[in-house]
C-alpha cells in the first residue's frame, strides 16, 4: 500500500511536471537571437534536476546547465565545462534556463527553424546548423555568447510526449511527458518522431468530427483509432 510520504512525493512530481510543461509552452512562444541569427525552436525536451525534489537521472548535470541562464550548453562527456564535447553525431545543444546553483534546468533543442530556412530536425543537426549560421569556429564560442529571448507568436497547439531515446538508466522519469512540439503549419511536412501518437493523445477527448478534421490537417490522414472512434 502506498504510504502518505510516497503519495506526497508523487503529487509534488506531477505538480513539477505540469509547471515544466507550462514553462516549455511559454518558451516555444519565443525566438532565440545570437550573433544576429534568429532561431525558432519547434521541438524541445525539458531536462530538470533539483536534489530532493526532482532527481531526473537523465539530466547531464554539467555545471553549464545550472546558474547559466540564457546561454547554450553543448553536450559533454563529463560534469564540468572543461570536459570534452561529445563527438560524432552524439552532441546536441541545450538552451539553459537555470539561474540557481542548486538547479540544473535546460531545454534540448531537437528541431528548429533558423532564420527563414526549412525546419532542421535532430539535435546534432540543430547544433551544427546554429554553429554554421553564427559563422563561429568552435562550440566554446557558441556557449560564451549570451542568447537573447525575443517574444514571438504563441503556438495555437503544443503537443507533449515522452522524451526520445532515453536509456534504461533514466529511472522513474523516463516516461514523463517532457518533450514539447509545436503543432503549426510546418508540422505536416516535418519528420518529428511519434507524430501520430502525439496527435492521437491530444485528440482523445475532442469531438469526433473536429478530431478527424484536425488529424487530416496536421498528419495528412486520419488514424484508424480516430476514424473508428
Amino acid at each position: 500500500m502506498e504510504s502518505l510520504k510516497e503519495k506526497l512525493i508523487e503529487q509534488n512530481v506531477l505538480k513539477t511536471i505540469t509547471e515544466l510543461q507550462k514553462e516549455a509552452t511559454q518558451f516555444l512562444a519565443k525566438k532565440l537571437v545570437i550573433k544576429g541569427v534568429n532561431i525558432f525552436p519547434k521541438e524541445i525536451e525539458v531536462y530538470y534536476y533539483k536534489e530532493g525534489e526532482f532527481e531526473d537521472s537523465s539530466v547531464h548535470r554539467n555545471e553549464l546547465q545550472k546558474n547559466n541562464k540564457n546561454h547554450f550548453y553543448v553536450h559533454r562527456y563529463g560534469l564540468t565545462k572543461m570536459d570534452k564535447f561529445k563527438g560524432g553525431n552524439r552532441a546536441g545543444v541545450d538552451f539553459v534556463v537555470s539561474e540557481k546553483e542548486n538547479t540544473y534546468y535546460s531545454y534540448l533543442i531537437r528541431s528548429a527553424v533558423i532564420n527563414d530556412g526549412n525546419p532542421v530536425v535532430g539535435p546534432n543537426k540543430v547544433l551544427r546548423a546554429i554553429k554554421e549560421a553564427c559563422n563561429i569556429s568552435s562550440f566554446t564560442e557558441l556557449e560564451t555568447n549570451a542568447v537573447e529571448l525575443v517574444a514571438n507568436e504563441m503556438p495555437d497547439v503544443v503537443l507533449f510526449s515522452e522524451r526520445i531515446n532515453l536509456g534504461e538508466n533514466s529511472g522513474n522519469f523516463r516516461d514523463c511527458e517532457l518533450r514539447a512540439v509545436v503543432c503549426d503549419d510546418l508540422f505536416i511536412e516535418t519528420k518529428y518522431p511519434a507524430k501520430e501518437k502525439m496527435i492521437i493523445k491530444y485528440l482523445q477527448n475532442k469531438d469526433n468530427q473536429q478530431a478527424q478534421l484536425f488529424a487530416k490537417d496536421k498528419l495528412g490522414y486520419i488514424p484508424s483509432i480516430i476514424r473508428n472512434k
